[in-house]
């Protein structure tokens, strides 16, 4: 039975393997040290509320789009190719226990935390049938010396590994500086995620050791120890819970009160935290109005920002998923796979069908595609693409309309 050691390096795999340096080794145990003595893993970096906020959003959004399968006709045009094998594996269900959509809400999020994804392929009858999720602790990648690509997958509840070929895992990678593996947005990250974590363990560890005055008594000279004794029994009554908690302190000995606000110290405490957020938000490329900071948000520019988000933060990761879907579980020229970013870039109702009035009569959609977009049925008669009377042919069309109307 190989040691803990051997577990993690591969049990005496080839050293040019995944992990081959006692740093990386120590990263993978329990994460980097930082310069402010907090340690830093995918799993603990989720308990920073700015970090979960930006991962969530990223997998959600690209679960929710709808992956739809193309297949082009003579003409040059596409139609959805619904009758494809790869339609249900792609669009409804990968495997017997993920929607498609919760499929690639994981493995975006394991991208996010981790570098890469990964999928096993389940062929039959040499088509992919099943895409069945593997954690990325459980999978590191080798690269023989002429360029092909091994993975190496633990498999589940044992310690001994199994090799798959490249055609046989499906890989999700994240920006990549070797080609090979992605690049753990928490790992180049660990710096600040630790100060945003030693920050809210101070807080914590402040408040609740209840280290925070919120004033002081002020005593012009010295208190007597009945005073003193009499003061202190009176304060337990009024501490959180107590029997007096809400009434009013009677002070004796010419005693007074001071309102103590808050320390040049615990404001840079709280602007530290914010700014944290907007730290967390540009390692992911999120408007920090997306995770709820709206602090620097105007209602001019959040629609703007809306828009840079999909195009900037989502489509690279929308860009992922159909090379990978396309070059490795369909590849073939007949069918492709395409997120649809519509739904996320449709607007207000009334600017949405104002740009459908426009477009109906430009002529480039017919009224029944309008209705499709919608999720509305179609109607008959409807499929034409009107030719505006402003448009070449355009007055002609309307005259014989009407000529064969009359007769």
């Amino acid at each position: 039975m190989p040691g803990l050691i051997s577990r993690v390096l591969g049990g005496g795999q080839p050293r040019n393997a995944d992990i081959t340096t006692s740093r990386e080794l120590a990263e993978r145990l329990r994460g980097e040290q930082t310069w402010s003595g907090v340690d830093v893993t995918p799993n603990l970096a989720l308990h920073t509320s700015a970090v979960f906020a930006c991962v969530r959003l990223i997998a959600e959004d690209i679960g929710k789009l709808p992956f739809i399968l193309y297949s082009s006709t003579a003409d040059g045009s596409r139609v959805r190719a619904t009758s494809s094998p790869f339609w249900r594996l792609i669009h409804d269900r990968p495997n017997a226990w993920q929607s498609s959509q919760q499929f690639r809400e994981m493995l975006t999020a394991h991208a996010l935390l981790r570098g890469n994804g990964f999928a096993l392929k389940n062929v039959r009858g040499g088509q992919v049938r099943e895409l069945i999720p593997l954690h990325p602790d459980r999978v590191r990648i080798e690269q023989l010396p002429d360029w092909e690509l091994v993975y190496h997958v633990q498999l589940p509840g044992s310690s001994e590994e199994k090799r798959y070929s490249r055609r046989e895992i499906f890989h999700l990678p994240g920006i990549s500086f070797d080609g090979v593996r992605g690049v753990s947005i928490i790992g180049l990250a660990r710096q600040s995620i630790a100060l945003s974590m030693a920050t809210e363990r101070h807080g914590a560890t402040f408040f609740g050791k209840g280290s925070h005055p919120s004033g002081v008594f002020r005593h012009k000279g010295t208190l007597s120890d009945e005073a003193f004794e009499r003061l202190k029994s009176d304060l337990r009554g009024f501490a959180g819970g107590g029997t007096d908690e809400g009434s009013t302190l009677i002070l004796e000995d010419d005693m007074d009160w001071k309102q103590v606000g808050l320390s040049n110290e615990d404001s840079q405490f709280l602007a530290t935290r914010e700014f944290q957020v907007t730290e967390h938000a540009r390692w992911f490329r999120v408007p920090p109005h997306k995770i709820a900071d709206l602090s620097r948000a105007t209602f001019s520019n959040i629609e703007h920002q809306a828009i840079e988000y999909v195009v900037d933060s989502l489509l690279p990761w929308g860009k992922r998923w159909e090379h990978a879907v396309n070059q490795t579980v369909i590849d073939t020229n007949d069918v492709y796979a395409e997120l649809l970013f519509d739904m996320l870039l449709r607007g207000d109702t009334k600017s949405r069908y104002e740009s459908y009035r426009i477009a109906s009569g430009g002529p480039w959609m017919s009224r029944n595609e309008v209705r499709r977009a919608e999720n509305l049925g179609t109607v008959d008669g409807l499929d034409e693409v009107l030719t505006p009377l402003n448009t070449a042919g355009g007055n002609d069309r309307a005259t014989a309309e009407a000529t064969n109307a009359a007769a």
